[in-house]
């Protein structure tokens, strides 16, 4: 059951990295098509196909108990939820946010909420800290989806012109990046360290989570200062800064030290990815400095390169490489030492280094005044064929298990 899950999930990993490469190679060589509607598939396909449905299957194998219930309910569960991924792959590149578009957001919604739903009963008697960092994760999935209904009635009455529209997008965009991913990767490595027979101090342990949660709540307000300009957005969302701050010290400091423990295997594939998580915390965390210069913050919405990267620091250079690691640390679903799982790892983080590495650069290029990097265009568009090839590795692997399980 597991093995098909993760299959289906790295497939809708391949599509999204393949839509990546195509709305790059298309824009490099000035090909006509509808970008808007590709670039919609691609990011609902990235963050519900493949995040979401990733942080699903390591919720079930690190949290839920095995039971023929919960097998049940979370089997058909996900095959629902997979249909309605399938409904927006194909729905959104004919018409953009259309009827049918819509329709299988709304659905996938709805699943999410009983996902939610079944895995708070299975938390009731879960006593570690690790159980307060996925109820808030979980809390976090339910409030941004206001953001999705509140879009609905926005486009009604005042239109996508309207400023309450954008700021819609990004309350949603942010408790899903800033909020449910990242307090439901930290409840994994927490609920790791659990498993593992570690304790963390409970005074450690509540500052932590303090620190992270009003990080998350105060630095809405940088999204918001991009449309509402206000001394007390500004100050709040540098307050969050300092709370992010905070709480990477803390996680540096007391967190990490169990966390290495805990990541038994010397295999050096397991740990390179576990470092990618954790200088893109670091570079994360770093970056939000910047941002209490009021024009830098600004320009980080303006400039589309800072965006794009910064995005993708979190969504690949976080979330993902953490769940490869999650998983590879449960070597009965992907094997580390595996040759073509070594490849597939080499060329996503080959891919990923280029392509920060481009769009930073790039993005303080055009910050600066200065002219693009030289074969700028050239070097993004087709470094980004290294992402699909290496998810069609963790893809070629799965399958062979699958096989072989037959």
């Amino acid at each position: 059951m597991i093995k098909k899950w993760t299959a289906v999930s790295f497939l809708n990993l391949f599509i999204a990295g393949t839509l990546g490469f195509i709305l790059r190679i298309f824009q490099y060589y000035s090909i006509s098509f509808p970008y808007g509607n590709f670039l919609h598939t691609h990011s609902h396909i990235a963050i519900l196909g493949w995040l979401y449905q990733i942080f699903y299957i390591l919720i079930y194998l690190y949290f839920i108990p095995k039971n023929k219930k919960n097998k049940s309910s979370y089997s058909i569960l996900f095959w629902i939820t997979q249909l309605t991924i399938v409904g927006m792959f194909l729905s959104f590149p004919v018409q953009g946010y259309g009827l049918f578009s819509i329709l299988f957001s709304s659905l996938h919604i709805l699943c999410s909420y009983y996902f939610c739903y079944i895995t708070f009963k299975n938390l009731v008697n879960l006593k570690d800290i690790s159980n307060i960092f996925l109820k808030s994760a979980l809390i976090c999935m339910l409030i941004s989806s206001l953001g999705i209904w509140g879009l609905g009635i926005i486009m009604g009455t005042l239109g996508k012109s309207s400023v309450l529209y954008s700021i819609c997008i990004q309350f949603y965009l942010h408790f899903q990046i800033n909020g449910w991913f990242l307090l439901g990767s930290l409840a994994l490595l927490l609920r790791l360290i659990y498993l593992n027979s570690y304790l963390i101090p409970p005074k450690i342990a509540n500052c932590f989570y303090v620190s992270v949660l009003a990080g998350i709540l105060l630095l809405f307000g940088l999204p918001l200062s991009w449309f509402i300009h206000s001394f007390y957005i500004y100050f709040s969302y540098c307050i969050g800064i300092l709370c992010n701050i905070t709480a990477l010290i803390v996680f540096l400091k007391f967190i990490q030290p169990y966390l290495l423990k805990s990541i038994k295997s010397n295999y050096f594939i397991l740990y390179i990815l576990y470092i990618c998580f954790i200088l893109s915390f670091i570079l994360k965390n770093f970056f939000q400095l910047f941002l209490f210069d009021p024009k830098i913050a600004q320009l980080s919405h303006e400039i589309k390169n800072l965006r794009l990267g910064f995005i993708h620091l979190e969504v690949l250079g976080m979330y993902t490489t953490l769940s490869f690691a999650l998983l590879m640390l449960q070597n009965q679903w992907i094997d580390s030492k595996n040759k073509l799982i070594e490849i597939g790892t080499l060329l996503f983080l080959i891919f990923y280094f280029i392509s920060e590495t481009l769009l930073f650069l790039q993005g303080f290029f055009i910050y600066l005044g200065k002219e693009l990097i030289p074969n700028y265009f050239c070097i993004l568009s087709w470094s980004s064929l290294l992402f699909p090839l290496s998810s069609s590795m963790y893809l070629l692997y799965l399958y062979q298990r699958l096989l072989c399980k037959k």
